[in-house]
Order: structure tokens, then sequence, then C-alpha cells
């Protein structure tokens, strides 16, 4: 399965409008059915034009929330923040930094267009200046196959893509694939209510999906149809007509077809074809706003679906920085952490790791919900393990050697590590590990029992 990797800014207010929708959420939907994909909130690039605290904590919770309703189900979907994987991103930024030429970064088009606003030169903030090297970080943590991009963005995966070869050939390694630009060409810019312009909150030529009913019908009526037809009985346009053009993508097909007809011949009115949009539209988001009436009204389901998200980026991050500090030389015979070489003999408890990074291990209280011995295979059983998650984990344990059977896991509730990188076992991912200590009478792993903990309580 292919990996895509893809951010969401929350600039402007935060909002999701139709043009987003059909700009960029219902593409990542389609893809997540046959992609591995990460989708992150980029806050951090948010801070190149807001710097008002207030503000950013509005746009970054009004963005989630829009988003989250949008997706629905998050099969094959890492949903996180960037600024909650621990640093990672600026970390990795400032190391690519190192081997980025300055002239690379000056044919940017966001510094260019930012120069040929009449902004002087010395004006322009350094986050504005360097974004496409957090861009590049962004993508190149979780090396991804494919980035979804608007035309206007492609340049910043080429740039990735050159930044990527650079570290790979300085570095004689190649810790870093060459992510491709993924550009739908029937993905076209959606334009606005005006039928001039590109659909935008600035301009306020939008039609937005999870406002008051009374102000997305305002917003219907008031959408650029035929400027020649005068009277309801005149024939009208559809080429052009903005009306139609979302109903395209929100009405019935023959329903619309059968509009379009009337609508040439002059049987039907503008108002007519407006309602029948904004009854469209509504019944299309229907099931998102519910779902956004929810998680509003329920912020613990939105920091359970984080922090899901969270553990499984940073587990996939975490091995990339890794791999990353190796190559330069980060890493030596003095580093402490994950990487450093086994302590001389005499230490009873092994190798000695910071609270940092044993800060970074995540335990879980988990109840198996499910238990099978895995078809193909003498060692592993299947577990399924409900962390009060949205949906409950697969985790296989390879224990049947040592006579333990699936009857021993079913129904009873153990302590799991839970931000470990997904492990490909056989024809599933396992996506955790079940705690054991070693015993000192029998020669088999003894489990970590969490019986009468609440399922989901971490230890801390």
């Amino acid at each position: 399965m292919k990996r895509i990797v893809s951010g969401i800014t929350p600039s402007g207010d935060g909002s999701v409008h139709i043009g987003n929708y059909l700009g960029a959420v219902r593409q990542f939907k389609e893809l997540s059915r046959s992609h591995d994909c990460f989708l992150f909130v980029a806050d951090y690039h948010a801070l190149t034009t807001v710097q008002d605290k207030g503000q950013l904590q509005k746009n970054i919770e009004t963005l989630i929330l829009h988003e989250l309703a949008l997706l629905g189900d998050l099969t094959n979907i890492t949903f996180y923040r960037q600024s909650d994987i621990n640093g990672l991103h600026t970390e990795l930024q400032s190391i690519l930094n190192n081997v980025t030429p300055l002239g690379l970064l000056k044919r940017a088009h966001a510094y260019k267009d930012k120069l040929q606003k009449d902004t002087a030169e010395d004006d322009v903030n350094v986050g504005l200046f360097s974004y496409p090297m957090l861009m590049a970080a962004d993508i190149l943590l979780y090396k991804p196959d494919l980035v979804p991009v608007g035309k206007d963005q492609k340049q910043h995966v080429e740039i990735t893509r050159d930044v990527a070869g650079r570290f790979n050939k300085t570095y004689k390694k190649n810790i870093f694939n060459l992510p491709e630009p993924y550009i739908p060409e029937e993905v076209a810019t959606i334009l606005g209510i005006d039928g001039k312009r590109k659909m935008s909150k600035t301009l306020g030529n939008i039609i937005s999906i999870f406002d008051d009913e009374k102000i997305i019908e305002k917003q219907v009526m008031g959408t650029y149809t035929d400027p020649t037809r005068a009277h309801a009985t005149d024939p009208g346009h559809v080429a052009g007509n903005m009306v139609f053009t979302y109903l395209d993508f929100f009405g019935e097909k023959e329903k619309v077809a059968q509009l379009k007809e009337l609508y040439t011949k002059g049987q039907v009115s503008d108002i007519e074809v407006k309602k029948y949009l904004y009854e469209s539209l509504m019944k299309t988001f229907a099931p998102a706003r519910a779902r956004y009436a929810d998680l509003a009204a329920h912020p613990e389901k939105v920091k359970v679906i984080l922090d899901r998200g969270r553990q499984h980026a940073l587990a996939v991050a975490s091995k990339t920085m890794e791999e990353v500090r190796e190559a330069i030389g980060l890493r030596n015979a003095y580093s402490i952490g994950p990487s450093t070489p086994a302590s001389p003999a005499g230490g009873s408890l092994g190798t000695s790791i910071s609270i940092d990074d044993f800060s970074r291990v995540e335990m879980t209280v988990g109840n198996v919900v499910e238990a099978t011995n895995k078809e193909g295979s003498d060692k592993l059983i299947r577990l399924v393990v409900d962390f009060a998650e949205e949906k409950p984990r697969i985790i296989f344990t390879a224990v049947r050697p040592f006579g333990y059977t699936p009857e021993y896991f079913l129904g009873k509730q153990f302590f799991f590590v839970t931000n470990l990188a997904p492990r490909k076992m056989m024809d599933e991912e396992s996506r955790g590990m079940i705690m054991a200590v070693d015993s000192d009478t029998e020669k088999k792993p003894l489990f970590v029992s969490a019986e009468g903990l609440t399922v989901g309580a971490k230890i801390r």
C-alpha cells in the first residue's frame, strides 16, 4: 500500500467551505481507500501569518472539527497535529537547512509573491522564507510515495525532492525516498459564488458547510447564475452558471440534467434551481454536520482521535529521525537513547535511557475483546484490543511456543505499549505490544495484568 502525506494550514478562520471539500477533502477520502494516508494540521505553518494567540487557538480547533467531521471514517488515515510530534518536524527542518542552498529558497513562489506585493525583502519574516524547508520536513519524516497538492504547490514538492536528493548524496545513504506530487487532472479550481475568482473566505465568495442553515441559504441565493437572463421565462445559459457548476457535484444526476434542459428553455426560475442546490448541499453534508455537532459537544472524543494519530505518526517520525541522526553523525558512543551501544558489563539493569526517552513510551490499559490463533503461524496469537478508541487495534504476540492459548487472553485487561510503529505480521499490521516480565520460576513471559483499571488509562 503506497503512502500519502498531506497537511492543512489553519489560516483564515480555520473553517472549511465547499471549495476546500471539492479541491482536497473529497480526494483525500477517495485516496484513503487504497493508500496509507497521513493527514496533519500544519499549525507551525500558520505562524507565518497568524500571530494572535486567541485567533490561532480558535483556527486550530475549528479546522480539526471540520476536517474530522468531513472525513468521517478514518480507516487508513492517520490524523494528527504537526506540533504534537515532539518537535521532530522542526528538528528535521533545522538539519535540512544545512544541505539546502539559499538560491533554492529564493526561487520559491511564496517568497517571490510576497516581494511582488510591494513588501520589502527586509520585512519578509524568516518563517515565510523557510516555509519550503518545513514543508520538506513535514513530508520526508513519513517517507511517502505521493503528496497530493494543487498546481500552485507543485514547486514545494519539487523542492522537497531536491533537498532529499542532496541529503542522500551528501551523507552517502538513501535515507529519504523522493516523493512524487499527486495532482489529479480532474480536480479543477473551484470558483466562488461570484463566478469570477477562486472560492475564498477572504473574498467572501464561499458557500459554508458547517454554518447556520440560514447563512448557507443566503450564500446559495447570492450565487452567480446568468446575467443575460432578465425573466424566468427567458432561455438561460448553463455554461459558466455557478449554480449548475455546484449541482454537477452535489445534485442527483438525473434531476440536474432535467433542470438544465428546463433552464435553457426558460421553464424554470433561478430561485427554483438555487433552492434545489441548497437542498442538495444540506442532504450531502447532513452526516458531516451531525458528526460536527457530536464532536463539538464531546471534546474528549477529539482528543482520543488526535492522540491515536499522534502515537502512530510519532512512531514513524521517530524511526526516520533515528536514521537521520545516525547518518549525519549525531549518534555516537556517548549518545543517550534508543541507538546507544550496550553498556559495559556490570550494570544490573542494562543500558540507561533518559527520562525524556522513557516519557515517549506510552503504556495503556487495553481489554482483549477477541483472541485467536493466527492461521498459517505456529507462534502468533491475534489479539483484538479495546483501548477506548474509535476502533479496537489488532496486536500480535508470538507466545504459543510457551504454552499460551487464546483463551488465556480473552476478556482480560493488560498493559500494552501503544506508540510503536505498526509492524507487518503476515497479512495484517500489529499496532502495539503486550507488556510482559521475566519469571524467576517459569521459563515463559508473564503478562502484566491491568484488571480493575480504566480501559484507555495510561501509565505516567
